[in-house]
């Protein structure tokens, strides 16, 4: 199967001036095609998708049914902002990749582009708020302790939260969710009644963070991270699968120099167990009129639930 890397390189090489669109869904039971609308406007094809029900577009990317010469219909994304190519690229890849084993291809690729249609929504062209480079460290740090537990290519699977899961982790016989907070920091804050609505036991795992201009022992950036997770992997398939998942987070590899300046220190590291008795909000526990909440936990309050770190 083609890599993120080999769509960039084939696109790349498809001169935007004089058109042409190239075939690069290898085995896969459609026809995808990548290439140029204008001199700066990248467009990814689907061709015999058949008339479908209108597919909603949204600011940066256009999505159209289209009637091409020979009466078959095709469905073209268009991106509608270049300085989202990073972002656009990987959607593509991801259409094509998680729709080329089972029946309903077509389906697969309108109920995925959907998902994307929401994490666009809050995807921005610039680099990531301090707090939000912040809770990426945090599961990111964690993601490295589970590729050497689990292997690369199950541990990136186990990391949900950036598909819009209700926890950050979900394993065969579990979950996690991950927080982080500063390092005087007495509570967290949870952001829905789902995050903890689970009938089985769960962990929850809290990394003690401050921003610091320092370089020394103990501190680390977004970049930093991300680089550590992907030394840990192996294989190609892994390492698009993390691509993937970090560009969902809202994380672009363009912008990987500038995230090393925003510094944090780690002082700490504690993991809780969530079972039946751990104090939380859930739907089961609030009055059915409350719909949606957030709140914090006092962490002093929870220490019962804490476990030793290895």
């Amino acid at each position: 199967m083609i890599t993120i890397d080999d769509l960039y390189e084939k696109w790349n090489n498809i001169s935007p001036y004089t058109g042409g669109f190239l075939l690069v869904s290898g085995e896969h039971p459609l026809a995808f095609h990548i290439g140029y609308l204008n001199d700066s406007q990248k467009c990814f094809i689907v061709l015999n998708t058949g008339k479908l029900e209108k597919v909603s577009s949204s600011k940066a990317i256009s999505v159209e049914n289209i009637l091409l010469n020979d009466n078959s219909y095709a469905l073209r994304f268009s991106l509608n902002y270049p300085s989202l190519d990073e972002i656009f690229v990987k959607l593509c890849w991801d259409l094509l990749c998680s729709s080329k084993d089972g029946p309903h291809p077509i389906e697969k690729i309108v109920a995925q582009y959907k998902r994307w249609l929401r994490l666009l929504q809050q995807i921005g062209d610039g680099l990531l708020p301090s707090h939000s480079q912040k809770g990426l460290i945090g599961e990111l740090l964690f993601l490295a302790d589970l590729v050497e537990k689990h292997g690369d290519n199950m541990a990136i699977t186990e990391w949900v939260g950036p598909e819009g899961a209700d926890q950050d982790f979900n394993f065969s016989n579990g979950w996690a969710e991950v927080k982080t907070t500063i390092i005087a920091g007495t509570s967290i804050q949870v952001s829905s009644l789902q995050q903890f609505n689970r009938s089985d036991e769960g962990f929850l795992i809290v990394y003690f963070l401050d921003k610091t201009s320092s370089t020394g022992r103990n501190t680390i950036s977004l970049n930093e991270a991300v680089k550590n997770v992907f030394s840990k992997i192996s294989s190609r398939s892994s390492a698009d699968l993390l691509k993937l998942k970090l560009a969902k987070s809202g994380y672009q590899e363009k912008n990987a120099d500038e995230y090393s300046s925003c510094r944090f220190k780690l002082a700490e590291k504690r993991t809780y167990r969530v079972s039946k008795e751990f104090p939380c909000l859930a739907k089961d526990n609030v009055p059915s009129a409350i719909v949606e909440a957030q709140y914090k936990i006092d962490l002093p309050s929870i220490e019962i639930f804490r476990l030793k770190e290895a």
